[in-house]
């Protein structure tokens, strides 16, 4: 009985522990996850405004919605890009 009762409490330090361990890992993911998603908007952010500087260059050569046409094309041949970049690397 003794050594049950030793085996009982070893069990529950090493669960302990490892539970400690985990939350700590938990808080390292969540903390990058946090940090990756500001990346995103910030990123999100500077697309935008790059899109927008191309349109009012384009101002200068064509007619506005010519330029919105050439800007939202170069924007569906990006994110066509990305995306079929994020297909091929999930095979």
């Amino acid at each position: 009985m003794k050594e049950l009762a030793e085996f009982v409490a070893a069990l529950f330090d090493y669960l302990h522990a490892e539970g400690r361990a985990l939350r700590e890992a938990l808080g390292r993911v969540v903390w990058a996850t946090l940090l990756l998603l500001v990346a995103a908007v910030v990123l999100l952010a500077a697309f935008g405004f790059a899109l927008f500087a191309l349109y009012l260059a384009l101002l200068r050569a064509l007619d506005p919605a010519l330029a919105a046409l050439f800007v939202a094309l170069v924007a569906l041949v990006l994110s066509g890009g990305v995306a079929w970049y994020a297909r091929v690397s999930l095979k």
